[in-house]
């Protein structure tokens, strides 16, 4: 029987030579394992998660709580991860039970140096 945090993974292999593009991979894995200690070495004290269309969270507990609200994620795949200074991003699907969606995540870093996320824009299409 799987666990929680027992998700099928299709994820690139390239990513190790790019500290923004590795950074953006383990963020996807672990929000998707709602592993929330993980994630939260990877923001800056104060960041923005913004939920297009919806909302925006900016607290470590409306984080959690978001976290916690979707339905486990039975199998996740990332497409492409790009990275260009201060800037990131990645696209993909993840499969829950019942449907699959489609995602995009942009990242902006505290600065081109500095591995820290500061903001985070979330878009999700469910495929019918």
């Amino acid at each position: 029987m799987k666990s929680e945090k027992e998700i099928v993974l299709n994820i690139p292999k390239d990513c190790d030579n790019s500290p923004k593009r590795r950074i953006i991979r383990d963020f996807v894995v672990a929000f998707y394992k709602k592993d929330w200690q993980k994630i939260n070495e990877m923001l800056e004290d104060k960041f923005t998660f913004k939920i297009i269309g919806n909302r925006n969270i900016e607290t470590d507990d409306e984080f959690v709580k978001y976290l916690h609200s979707f339905i486990n994620v039975v199998e996740l795949n990332i497409d492409e991860i790009l990275s260009h200074g201060k800037y990131g991003a990645c696209n993909g699907t993840i499969k829950y039970k019942a449907k699959e969606v489609n995602y995009a995540y942009f990242f902006e870093f505290q600065s081109a140096g500095k591995n820290t996320i500061k903001t985070i824009s979330e878009y999700k299409v469910i495929n019918q």
